[in-house]
């Protein structure tokens, strides 16, 4: 799989010419030049999405088209032998420093509607109210001088895509996390994955409010990373890459573009 672009969101602090940003950069590109398909080949080729065919051989209105799970436990494995944690736990205690910091760096005033009552970060009732669980990141590990780094893999729906750049934002207003990357397909690759999956084309004209946010952030790196299949093909022996059975993955495969 290649790498074909990587977009700097936000930089504060200059971490963009940090030696813990260039170590993370190299990790995750080189797992990401490791993740191959078929197995034991040394490309990632992937099957073109053809039509479903009916009975009598005719095309029918659906997609066969090749699942995203594969591809991450690929990419997982690669970044575990470079000492990269899976699955870290996220979110704040109600009371603790870093929501009060991300909430005043923020500015957070919120008002209920139409009484008069306002909320505030340190109100008895805040945790009553608001929920603090924001859900776990894909990848983190810390490197040097405690930088904290985070990578998302994005590969479910867009939705999921917005989630993990909201939390990256709200985890360095807080000061938890310092550089952050959500890598995500291409739009040449995700015509051909499951579909409404994350993707480039879909979540960049995002971006500004993203950066805008960012001016309120003391020291963070927020990157966008965008990946691609090395080689397309219709060669019906190259297989697809097979798809989660939840009801999204089947919902998925079922629609046309």
């Amino acid at each position: 799989m290649k790498l074909i672009r990587t977009v700097v969101v936000v930089d504060r602090g200059n971490l963009l010419d940090s030696d813990q940003w260039k170590a993370m950069y190299g990790a995750y590109a080189m797992a990401l030049r490791q993740v191959v398909h078929p197995a034991g080949s040394t490309q990632f080729t992937i099957r073109k999405k053809t039509k479903k065919l009916l009975p009598d051989g005719t095309p029918s209105s659906q997609w066969n088209r090749n699942g995203v799970v594969p591809i991450k436990t690929q990419f997982l494995a690669n970044l575990e032998k470079l000492d990269w944690r899976s699955e870290r736990p996220t979110g704040f205690d109600p009371n603790s420093t870093a929501l009060r910091n991300a909430h005043e760096k923020a500015n957070v005033l919120l008002k209920d509607y139409p009484g008069d009552h306002t909320f505030r970060i340190d109100d008895r009732d805040w945790s009553e109210v608001f929920s603090t669980k924001v859900g776990d990141f894909d990848f983190f590990k810390e490197m040097a001088d405690g930088v904290r780094c985070v990578i998302e893999w994005e590969t479910g729906n867009i939705s999921s895509s917005h989630r993990s750049m909201n939390k990256l934002c709200l985890m360095m207003l807080a000061g938890l996390v310092e550089i952050g990357v959500v890598i995500l397909p291409s739009r040449l690759l995700y015509a051909h994955l499951t579909d409404r999956i994350g993707n480039w084309r879909e979540l960049s004209p995002y971006l500004p409010l993203w950066h805008h946010i960012g001016h309120s952030m003391e020291r963070a790196l927020l990157t966008v990373a965008v990946v691609e299949h090395d080689e397309l093909t219709d060669d019906p022996s190259i297989p697809y890459l097979p798809q989660g059975s939840d009801g999204r993955s089947a919902e998925g495969a079922a629609k046309s573009l």
